[in-house]
């Protein structure tokens, strides 16, 4: 909905201006949204695409005892986070439909989700003797809807990238609220981190307590794993034991301590292989010495095949390296699954922070957490703006300033210079919104009664944890989608399967000046 000045400031390279969506209610529970174009990594583009949806499972359901067939309504929101690279065609594709693969996987299981009960019998034919098979937990059947909805969101790319013309790919993070948890699904560098004020509860099943570490009044839980070349190097080399033909006799799997040189044949040189956490000896062979390592660099600048810099994701069907080695068989869009029950009360200073590798090659996971204690500290508790103005602060301390040495942080190091797009979701409105399937009395029971009870007062909202919430005023399927969703990288026919979702209305662009926000406003 920018207008055409607008939408050209926006990609305004010197300027990087930090657009929010306008109106608070676009997103649930006052969540916030903000965004930066890159340093001029893209010309004119932002490869970042963000994506929320809101959706009502209709289950039909018949108790064990009664004949008469109900209803249950099963309710999940979406927020997902997508980094092209190559072009935005892979990110603006896996934001108008990823959304639509978790919602038919999570159809297919729906029917034993809004069953009673944490675990169910997927199977209804009970033998002589019971069950013929254990049961399972609904927590794993999440899990697996999303795990294979990532799956079939890369198998439509691969079919429909010429009628797109899709080039390039994209990483993704998602997170699903749905039967009172939140299920954070990642493949790529974005990441998703959950902060909350420290407590005496320190149970964190599907975490590994290693991982979580404590700042400014904070834990700071991360919710997802960064996927490398360099983290996700065992399975990147296995790939390359099973079918060294991959490598066309050009790259070596072996990961060397050091380059090697002709003068090594014979010596002993520390390396790594698929099986392999620390180091080994192993003697240089003369294949070895010719071939170049398949994994390359450290941190930011590793790097798989001498090509791309992350491992997993959607896209990159045609992507080819140095030698026309292809880089698809290495790569997948097999995602790893996090998840976080809401099973206590939490506080308005609790959020869920979810942003694309430009946040965070600039701030650890703990800065951030020092910049959502103080901005939250400066804002009152019933601010509207609350979570789009923490969301604006995280944009602006990785963006930084533009100095005559290029772009700043307020520390005088280099800012980022990728694109930035950074979700902050409240978490203390959960309370509010429970979402476990509710039962109707009958299939034609009104639809307004199967819609989310959310709150719809920032006052009682954000002023209370719990709260029996008013009705909603409808049950249309909310659907928006982060602005620069124009469409993919050039124009293209439409597709009956892909339906355009409308643009988030953008209301104010925040141009820092001298270490200063000032806000314009718009006619949006």
């Amino acid at each position: 909905n920018l207008r055409q000045d607008q939408l050209k400031n926006s990609k305004d390279h010197e300027a990087r201006l930090v657009i929010t969506v306008s109106d608070s209610e676009q997103l649930p529970w006052k969540a916030g949204y903000a965004e930066a174009i890159n340093g001029g990594k893209s010309v004119f583009v932002n490869e970042d695409h963000a994506a929320y949806h809101h959706e009502v499972i209709e289950v039909p359901f018949k108790e064990k005892e009664s004949d008469v067939e109900t209803r249950r309504d099963l309710e999940l929101h979406y927020f997902g986070v997508f980094d092209g690279h190559a072009g935005q065609g892979a990110s603006i594709f896996a934001a108008k439909n990823c959304h639509r693969h978790v919602i038919q996987q999570l159809r297919v299981v729906s029917h034993l989700l809004v069953k009673d009960g944490e675990e169910v019998y997927a199977e209804d034919d009970d033998g002589p003797l019971g069950p013929s098979a254990p049961p399972v937990s609904k927590v794993s059947l999440v899990r697996g809807a999303l795990e294979t909805a990532f799956l079939c969101m890369d198998e439509q790319i691969k079919r429909e990238r010429a009628t797109y013309l899709i080039k390039g790919g994209c990483t993704a993070i998602v997170s699903v609220f749905i039967l009172g948890k939140v299920f954070v699904v990642n493949a790529g560098d974005s990441r998703s981190v959950l902060y909350r004020r420290s407590t005496e509860d320190k149970s964190f099943p599907d975490i590994p307590s290693r991982e979580i570490s404590n700042a400014s009044n904070y834990e700071v839980i991360p919710m997802s794993f960064d996927f490398t070349p360099e983290t996700d190097r065992s399975r990147l080399q296995y790939i390359a034991l099973l079918q060294p033909n991959l490598l066309r006799g050009l790259f070596g799997r072996i990961q060397w301590q050091r380059r090697l040189r002709k003068r090594d044949v014979g010596k002993k040189v520390l390396c790594k292989d698929a099986h392999m956490d620390g180091w080994a000896l192993r003697t240089v062979t003369e294949e070895d010495a010719g071939c170049a390592p398949m994994l390359t660099g450290e941190g930011k600048r590793a790097r798989l095949l001498a090509t791309i810099g992350t491992s997993r994701g959607f896209g990159d069907h045609d992507l080819v390296g140095p030698g026309e080695v292809h880089i698809k068989p290495f790569l997948t869009p097999a995602p790893e699954v996090r998840v976080y029950d809401f099973s206590r009360t939490h506080c308005i200073d609790d959020v869920l922070v979810m942003a694309t590798d430009g946040l965070w090659e600039r701030l650890t996971n703990e800065e951030a957490a020092e910049v959502i204690d103080r901005c939250g500290r400066e804002l009152k508790p019933d601010n509207t703006s609350r979570f789009v103005t923490i969301a604006q602060k995280l944009v602006l301390a990785a963006r930084g300033n533009l100095t005559a040495k290029g772009w700043r942080t307020s520390s005088d190091l280099q800012a980022s210079y990728d694109d930035i797009s950074v979700f902050v979701i409240p978490l203390q409105m959960h309370n509010a919104f429970q979402a476990k399937p509710r039962t109707q009395q009958s299939a034609e029971a009104s639809t307004s009664d199967a819609t989310a009870e959310l709150p719809d007062s920032v006052d009682s909202a954000l002023g209370q944890a719990t709260r029996e919430a008013p009705p909603p005023e409808s049950t249309e399927m909310k659907e928006t989608l982060a602005p620069h969703g124009a469409g993919p990288d050039s124009a293209s026919p439409r597709h009956d399967d892909v339906s355009p979702a409308p643009s988030l209305s953008l209301s104010s662009f925040v141009v820092v000046e001298n270490d200063a926000a000032k806000t314009v406003d718009s006619d949006v």
